[in-house]
């Protein structure tokens, strides 16, 4: 039997329950947001999503989602600057906004964050297979470094959180670091003579290392609805920064850290996509980077000048993609286990390990989720329609490379619209206690969510080419979203009449009395 005081459960005995170890301080928190939105994966393989429309202009698309991001990232610190809650999003759309906000984005925001970590371990398999060949040639299927994945993230996560983000922190620095040591190397060698995919057409800025078209749309001969498609994939970029919010009950004078931590760790990100987009660009030519971008999985690995630092964007990428996925697992248990614990999913999901204080059930279940939906997208999927959406490839990395580009384009509309609520919650809460900061910072996220919404779906319902096809994937995403927020609306109306005490407790805040 547990007695509800406010700001603390405890048992009759007088011991706490359902109650984490501050034990966090604001490096384990930078790492946490910095190794969700994982910069080096995202700089070697999200920055191509976003060329397969942006092209050589991608760098104005991570700036765009560099300011959208800020907005979003504005109006998580504000809450968090008052809130500590694992449930960090949930939590904030219910207290800013209302339950039915709270239960409907929370539900949202977790199912996202689900697709992106089974995404995010595929990348991790299929950039490991790839090192391992291009170092010993052998080729080893991706989904066995999947499943090593797994192992690695079930033993750092589930005894010791404080183990696992100073792990991550040491990763991000060195992975940062080589992606940028790389790119400058891009940039100072400048765009090629010959394209670098076909090694025949002529590229008429060869040589130049700085190039303006790369900030300027129709200089690049890429349409502006390009670049916001490419934003929608810049913004997901960001994704992650808010997940250190997840850790504010684990984290020491998280009010002051928690904020900081997101904020900067967008600012950072930032610097560095621009510096990688741009490199990338420039590696094929701006102009040229319209046709070879799409047409080279790798990026900027494909553009490195030997091997050796070839083999270090891909280890840095691999690994980034194994620490994001721990980050995401970090994460989406926390909200699981807040929602839980609060009665509006199983309760079961609320319990903590007695002796390692981390949410096993939640963590268990989350792992359970990745399993089955990388597994099933490889077996539903025919390999004809793999091949098509990995961009043609077709080898012992197809499978990797199809469920990362397929989950991460049914992820991010998901995830962008629970970014809109944030921000709308944030206008109300603003007007509502005449604040302001929330006011604005929730109006900036607002219209950046919309324009990433609209850029990230207008090519399911538009082909790209007049006359041309849509891959089915890509119909099939606003569908997706649509079902998943469907399915929320159903659970919150089912837990509002069914489990009524549960439903009136949403968005309770446990802080240190």
């Amino acid at each position: 039997m547990s007695i509800d005081i406010g700001s603390k459960m405890t048992d009759l005995s007088g011991q706490h329950v359902h109650e984490f170890h501050k034990k966090l301080g604001l490096p384990d928190v930078i790492a946490q947001s910095l190794s969700v939105i994982a910069p080096a994966m995202s700089g070697a393989f999200l920055t191509y999503l976003a060329a397969t429309k942006a092209g050589g202009a991608t760098p104005v698309s991570f700036l765009l989602g560099a300011l959208g991001m800020l907005c979003v990232g504005s109006v998580v610190a504000l809450f968090a600057g008052s809130l500590s809650s694992s449930g960090s999003m949930y939590t904030y759309l219910s207290k800013g906004g209302n339950r039915a906000t709270g239960f409907i984005g929370g539900w949202a925001y977790v199912s996202a964050y689900l697709i992106f970590g089974s995404g995010v371990l595929s990348g991790f398999g299929f950039f490991i297979a790839q090192l391992v060949e291009m170092l010993s040639g052998a080729e080893i299927d991706w989904y066995w470094f999947t499943l090593l994945g797994i192992v690695i993230i079930a033993a750092l996560n589930f005894f010791n959180i404080a183990v696992s983000t100073k792990n991550q922190l040491i990763f991000l620095v060195v992975s940062m670091a080589v992606m940028i040591i790389v790119s400058a190397i891009v940039i100072g060698i400048g765009s090629p003579d010959v394209s670098v995919v076909d090694g025949e057409t002529r590229i008429d800025s060869a040589g130049q290392s700085w190039d303006f078209a790369a900030f300027w749309p129709p200089a690049a001969g890429v349409p502006w609805i390009g670049v916001f498609f490419g934003m929608s994939f810049a913004m997901l970029s960001f994704v992650g920064s808010e997940s250190s919010a997840a850790l504010s009950e684990e984290t020491r004078d998280s009010k002051r850290n928690i904020p900081r931590a997101v904020l900067g760790s967008i600012l950072v990100a930032g610097i560095f996509y621009l510096v990688v987009s741009y490199a990338t660009s420039i590696g094929f030519g701006v102009e040229q980077a319209k046709i070879d971008w799409p047409s080279s999985a790798t990026g900027l690995a494909g553009l490195a000048p030997n091997t050796l630092t070839a083999a270090l964007v891909l280890a840095a990428a691999g690994g980034a993609s194994l620490f994001c996925a721990l980050g995401l697992h970090t994460a989406s248990s926390r909200v699981l286990f807040a929602m839980g614990r609060e009665g509006v999913l199983p309760k079961r999901l609320g319990r903590l390990h007695p002796h390692w204080n981390t949410p096993w059930n939640s963590m268990i279940l989350v792992v359970v989720v990745w399993i089955l939906l990388i597994g099933g997208s490889v077996l539903i999927v025919s390999r004809a329609a793999q091949v098509e959406l990995a961009g043609g490839l077709d080898d012992y990395v197809t499978g990797g490379v199809f469920v990362f580009t397929l989950l991460l384009n049914f992820g991010t509309p998901v995830v962008m619209f629970v970014y809109l609520m944030l921000g709308i919650t944030g206008v109300v809460h603003g007007f509502r206690n005449k604040l302001p900061k929330f006011i604005a910072a929730g109006v900036g996220a607002s219209v950046f969510a919309v324009v990433a919404i609209f850029g990230g779906l207008y090519f399911s319902f538009v082909p790209e080419e007049p006359g041309g096809t849509i891959l089915v994937a890509s119909r099939l995403i606003p569908w997706v979203g649509m079902l998943i927020v469907i399915i929320g609306c159903i659970l919150a109306i089912w837990t509002k009449r069914k489990r009524a005490d549960a439903w009136e407790g949403m968005g309770r805040v446990f802080d240190d009395l």
